[in-house]
C-alpha cells in the first residue's frame, strides 16, 4: 500500500492554457454539429471522437478541430447502434461502440467502416480498451440486500470487468467489485430507485501500460492490477470527505461526497488524474494527480473540466454563454 499525505508533493497548481480551437455554439462556422456532447476520446494520430447523445452518434474531428465523419448511424443493422452508451479508442484508432439498447459491442476501423460487432450478456456503464488493443468491458449486475423496511430495500449492483479479445472472444473476469448500493422503492408493480447520485461506486480504468486500476470511492484507495488481473499493489491519499450542499437532513443520499470521481483519465506520461467532487457553486474543478508507482504528485485546478489528455493537449465540453455546449482543444503550457 503506497499511502500518501493529504498534501501532494508537488503543491496546488492551477491548469496553465491556451485554447486551439472550439467545435460547437451558435456562432461555430462548421454548422450545427454538437447537440448533446456526453465524452471524448482522441486517436493515436490526434484525431477528436465526440460521442453525441443528443444525436445519436459519434463524431470525428481531424487534429485541428475541423469535421472529418460521422461514425455508426441509428438503426439495427451492421454498423447502426440504438443507444450508445459508451465508447473507446484503440491503439490502432479502431472504434468500438456499445449499444445498451441491444446489448451489442460494434467495431468500427479508423475510417468508420463497420468490421464486425457481438452482443455482451449484460449491461456495461464503460468499455475501454489496453495498449494490445483488447476490449475491457465493465458489466453490471444486481442482487437484492435484505430489507431496510416494509417499503424500502437495498440492491447491491456489481461490477465485473471481462477482458476480451477484438472479437468478444476469451474472455477473462475481474472481480467482481461492488459497483453502487442503491436504495429501492416499490411502487405500484414496479420499483424505483430513490438512491443518491453521489452514492459511492466503483471507478476503473485502463494505464496506457495496460495495468487496470479499480477503486470504490467511498474511501481513497486504488487498486493496481496487472493485464492478467492480478493485483500489483495499492495506492490512495488521507482525505477529508467534502460536504454536499444539497443534502437535506432525514432525506434519502449522503451528507458527504465520495472521495473521487468514478470517471478518471491518464495523460501521456501514464499519469492517473482523479477528479474530486464539488458543489454547485463551486467554480473550478480539482484534479488529483497520482504517478505510475502511486505517488500523490500534484492538484490541479482548471476551470472546466478535462476529459482526456494526449499529446500535451487538454479536451474538455464546455457550456457557452449562450447555454450551447461545445467541444473545445487546449495546448498545455
Amino acid at each position: 500500500m503506497v499511502a500518501n499525505p493529504v498534501q501532494p508533493r508537488d503543491g496546488v497548481q492551477k491548469l496553465k492554457y491556451a485554447q486551439e480551437w472550439s467545435v460547437g455554439g451558435e456562432n461555430d462556422p462548421q454548422g450545427d454539429l454538437i447537440n448533446r456532447p456526453f465524452d471524448v476520446r482522441v486517436g493515436k494520430g490526434g484525431s477528436v471522437f465526440v460521442l453525441d447523445r443528443g444525436d445519436t452518434c459519434i463524431r470525428m474531428f481531424n487534429a485541428q478541430g475541423k469535421f472529418i465523419r460521422q461514425i455508426g448511424r441509428t438503426g439495427q443493422g451492421p454498423g447502426e447502434y440504438v443507444s450508445p452508451n459508451t465508447f473507446d479508442i484503440s491503439v490502432a484508432d479502431e472504434i468500438f461502440v456499445f449499444d445498451g439498447a441491444n446489448l451489442r459491442v460494434t467495431r468500427f476501423d479508423k475510417d468508420g467502416k463497420p468490421l464486425n460487432n457481438f452482443r455482451v450478456e449484460k449491461f456495461c456503464l464503460q468499455i475501454r480498451t489496453d495498449n494490445r488493443g483488447r476490449l475491457l468491458l465493465g458489466e453490471i449486475s444486481s442482487s437484492e440486500s435484505a430489507g431496510l423496511s416494509s417499503e424500502f430495500k437495498e440492491v447491491v449492483q456489481k461490477l465485473t470487468i471481462l477482458r476480451n479479445d477484438q472479437d468478444g472472444r476469451d474472455p477473462l473476469r475481474i472481480g467482481p467489485f461492488i459497483g453502487m448500493k442503491l436504495m429501492v422503492k416499490a411502487q405500484g408493480q414496479g420499483a424505483i430507485s430513490v438512491g443518491s447520485p453521489f452514492s459511492p461506486v466503483t471507478g476503473w480504468g485502463v494505464a496506457p501500460d495496460g495495468r487496470i486500476l479499480v477503486g470504490y470511492n467511498e474511501k481513497y484507495e486504488i487498486s493496481v492490477y496487472d493485464p492478467d488481473g492480478k493485483i500489483v499493489f495499492r495506492f490512495g491519499r488521507e482525505f477529508k470527505p467534502l460536504k454536499n450542499k444539497s443534502y437535506k437532513a432525514g432525506s434519502v443520499g449522503n451528507p458527504d461526497f465520495p472521495a473521487f470521481s468514478p470517471d478518471f483519465f491518464f495523460d501521456d506520461a501514464g499519469n492517473a488524474w482523479f477528479r474530486l467532487f464539488k458543489n454547485d457553486d463551486d467554480k473550478d474543478f480539482l484534479y488529483d494527480v497520482f504517478s505510475p508507482e502511486g505517488i500523490y504528485l500534484r492538484q490541479i485546478i482548471a476551470p472546466f473540466r478535462i476529459y482526456q489528455i494526449r499529446n500535451g493537449k487538454a479536451y474538455a465540453i464546455v457550456e457557452t454563454d449562450e447555454g450551447f455546449k461545445a467541444l473545445r482543444c487546449f495546448r498545455l503550457e
